[in-house]
């Protein structure tokens, strides 16, 4: 009697088990998104497991032009972000408002074309036009960079296919790795070698002026589609 009522509890528990389960495979629902904003162009994959937890992933690609003045110098150049993004999205309130946080991961780069002119300071020292030639400044911003933000996504709300989303936050990147060199300067060998000197105090100097992309805003809006 003993067994037989173990064996019936067993039976009820798994029955309970595999209920649930199926309940929560048929309550998952999956969306594509499409958006634009500070990353550029993004594509998405989502998953809404229930009410309150999803998950997305997806790539973002963004080229802009970059005209910049640092430590004087006036700089043109180009920004340019290649990224995948993992994140989760939490619902505290079952319904479009979501919190979420995650990485970017992959390549940001800054990079910047300097002619000077009118004579500038490079370091310490002052250095005109024809001496300089031209400065080619790279900055790395770092491969992996946090990210938190909040927004709106209405994409597993109501029964439509359609949603829209809206995502707002802040990127955290790590500190620039800046290269900096010059080419068709008219300086002797001699001057070229304390120009040298003079041009890595300039590159620590950016360093520093490039510090503003440690925090990069992140503003995306658009569409998506659930299956």
């Amino acid at each position: 009697m003993k067994n037989a009522t173990l064996l019936r509890l067993a039976a009820l528990t798994a029955a309970a088990i595999s209920s649930g389960a199926t309940a929560a495979q048929a309550e998952t629902q999956f969306a594509v998104s499409g958006s634009l904003g500070t990353t550029g162009g993004t594509v998405e994959g989502q998953v809404q497991v229930n009410d309150y937890l999803g998950f997305r992933g997806g790539y973002n690609y963004l080229s802009a032009n970059v005209d910049e003045t640092y430590d004087d110098i006036a700089y043109e150049g180009d920004f340019e972000m290649s990224t995948f993004g993992a994140f989760i999205d939490l619902r505290p309130f079952k319904n479009s408002f979501l919190l979420t946080g995650g990485a970017f991961l992959g390549d940001k780069t800054l990079d910047g074309i300097a002619k000077p002119l009118e004579p500038v300071e490079i370091g310490d020292l002052v250095y005109t036009p024809d001496q300089i030639g031209t400065l080619d400044m790279t900055a790395d911003i770092g491969d992996t960079s946090p990210f938190v933000g909040l927004g709106f996504d209405s994409t597993f709300q109501g029964d439509g296919h359609w949603g829209f989303k809206l995502i707002a936050g802040a990127m955290f990147t790590e500190s620039p790795s800046v290269t900096l060199t010059s080419t068709g300067g008219t300086l002797s060998d001699a001057e070229q070698e304390i120009f040298l000197q003079e041009l890595e105090k300039e590159r620590q100097n950016l360093e520093d002026d490039v510090e503003d992309f440690k925090v990069y805003p992140v503003l995306q809006a658009g569409l998506t589609y659930r299956f």
